[in-house]
């Protein structure tokens, strides 16, 4: 009986923490942010679109990235990387995410992203809306099961 307790206990405490997104910014600036958080601090955008990784458009849910950069009170950013939880990371420009407007999507057809889906956040760029970016490039920025978001600021750089 303990022992089921203690693995109850462990399932939950994961799922607890599986959504919780970390965000860097810079060298000494880290935001924890639950999915309470995401849910509410920052408004939802929705778009519906067809991915490569399915054969039928689905849509998708959740924040813009130049939204959670405005949250954040970042200016100066000139990329932001997304890294996953089994460490795989890509980075986008700014100005990508600037005119393309990517979410960090945390639902697909109205649900909650689980990990096996490709949750608990993927980052998203509307291929339908954007014909142009339908792209090996941009395939490979869009990052799932996203843990982690580093934001790069010209002022790290600039006072190295």
């Amino acid at each position: 009986m303990r022992w089921t307790l203690v693995l109850v206990s462990l399932l939950l405490s994961f799922q607890t923490t599986a959504s919780q997104l970390v965000v860097r910014v810079g060298k000494d600036q880290v935001v924890h942010l639950s999915h309470t958080d995401v849910t509410t601090k920052l408004s939802a955008s929705s778009f519906t679109t067809k991915l490569p990784w399915y054969a039928n458009t689905n849509k998708y849910t959740g924040f813009k990235v130049s939204e959670l950069l405005q949250y954040l009170s970042i200016d100066d950013a000139f990329s932001v990387s997304f890294i996953a939880l089994n460490d795989y990371a890509a980075s986008s420009q700014i100005e990508d995410i600037l005119k393309y407007e990517p979410i960090v999507a945390y639902k697909m057809n109205d649900k909650n992203m689980k990990v096996r889906n490709k949750g608990p956040y993927w980052l998203v760029f509307n291929l339908d809306e954007n014909p142009e970016i339908d792209n090996a490039v941009f395939h490979s920025q869009m990052v799932w099961q996203i843990d982690e978001i580093m934001v790069h600021r010209k002022q790290d750089v600039e006072n190295k």
